[in-house]
């Protein structure tokens, strides 16, 4: 299963895709009675996505903004209420990450090791500046402060004024690595990240000190491919527990404070996470759907009739799951059992990328450039 899940993924030691795509064809879809009604709201052409690489190009909101960039740099700022292009910037640079948003900048990062902060008013550029290393992850930015990640193992931190290096700090990083890379997470005044060699860090983010630092799988296998325990998932923080997974590995809870496992399951996964009081949920590297309990790690239920669609990570809404899948179909799973409760059809071009649901809006964003909002109508109104 591992040579084809990543035949779909770039990796840092290939120029490009596999020249052969071996992957199985996506499951039909299930029949099943809709229970909820989602209902697009607003959809805006921001830029061209990711021209066909698997690239997670996620969107940034704020209270009153989306933001978005493409593959070839151009950043969009998008009214969350109507869908309106507010301004469009190019900034040319190879974007493989999507943009962070925060204290009056937007900030994108590019495969050249490029850094730009954008005032989120108007898109006039406020710094920039070179890391020397590739940048796949997204960005984060919090007290004064852009914290950067790049395939090499290097996290630094820019200051939010004029973009100079604070501090940085280093990782030994595999040689063979998936192409693309978990964003860090800000906890308070600590800075949570997963790195390739499955690794999961805790820094104190005004200096760089490790706290805590726990691996979450451990490489096994003859070849460079097997040996892959990437953290690509972005790691999650609920309650007390830090939710953390990994390509080939394992799915863990750990303590927020201390960095100890709590509890683990076997699991592969690149897309995303999700957690609410009760449960923690996945989407392995096949297409299952995992609900695990939150106490325990107990598997609640699984849901596999999306085998080889190629899901994204999950997203809560309301009683709801969400995920895309690369044809273009959005699908809603309940959270008590994962049985199907609605699905659209957004386009034609696929996701990659999970949703982002705010005040219970989602936003997706399209392999070709178009981010969408939807909301869920429920339940619905059977006439008699």
């Amino acid at each position: 299963m591992a040579a084809l899940a990543v035949s779909f993924l770039l990796l840092t030691a290939c120029n490009g895709f596999f020249d052969k795509d071996n992957t199985p064809a996506p499951s039909p879809l299930v029949s099943f009675t809709p229970e909820i009604q989602p209902k697009l709201l607003w959809s805006a052409h921001t830029g061209s996505g990711n021209s066909g690489e698997y690239l997670k190009l996620q969107a940034a909101l704020t209270d009153k903004q989306v933001f978005t960039v493409d593959k070839k740099g151009n950043v969009a700022a998008v009214d969350k209420t109507n869908g309106h292009i507010q301004w469009r910037l190019a900034t040319h640079i190879a974007a493989a990450g999507g943009p962070a948003a925060g204290e009056d900048i937007v900030v994108i990062g590019g495969r050249k090791g490029d850094v730009y902060a954008l005032q989120t008013a108007n898109g006039r550029i406020r710094w920039q500046v070179n890391v020397n290393e590739e940048i796949l992850a997204q960005p984060a930015i919090t007290q004064g402060k852009v914290f950067i990640k790049t395939t090499t193992g290097y996290i630094y931190a820019l200051s939010t004024q004029d973009g100079h290096t604070l501090w940085s700090t280093h990782q030994t990083e595999p040689a063979l690595i998936l192409r693309t890379s978990s964003a860090p997470i800000i906890m308070g005044n600590d800075l949570i990240t997963g790195f390739a060699n499955g690794n999961l860090v805790k820094l104190n983010l005004h200096n760089g000190d490790t706290i805590w630092s726990q691996t979450i799988a451990i490489p096994d296998g003859s070849f460079a491919i097997q040996r892959m325990v990437d953290i690509d998932a972005n790691p999650i923080l609920f309650h007390n527990h830090i939710y953390a997974a990994t390509y080939q590995g394992k799915i863990a809870a750990l303590d927020r404070y201390s960095g100890d496992i709590r509890w683990s399951q076997n699991m592969s996964t690149f897309t995303g996470l999700a957690a609410d009081d009760d449960h923690v949920y996945a989407t392995d590297a096949k297409s299952w759907v995992w609900a695990f309990t939150a106490t325990q790690g107990n598997e609640t239920w699984h849901q596999s009739k999306l085998v080889n669609r190629q899901i994204t990570g999950p997203a809560i809404m309301g009683n709801y799951i969400v995920m895309g899948d690369k044809e273009g179909y959005l699908h809603w799973l309940s959270q008590k059992d994962g049985h199907f409760a609605a699905r659209v059809k957004a386009n034609r071009a696929g996701m990659i990328v999970s949703p982002l649901v705010e005040d219970n809006i989602l936003y997706i964003i399209t392999t070709d450039g178009y981010l969408m909002a939807y909301k869920q109508e429920f339940p619905l109104t059977l006439s008699s």
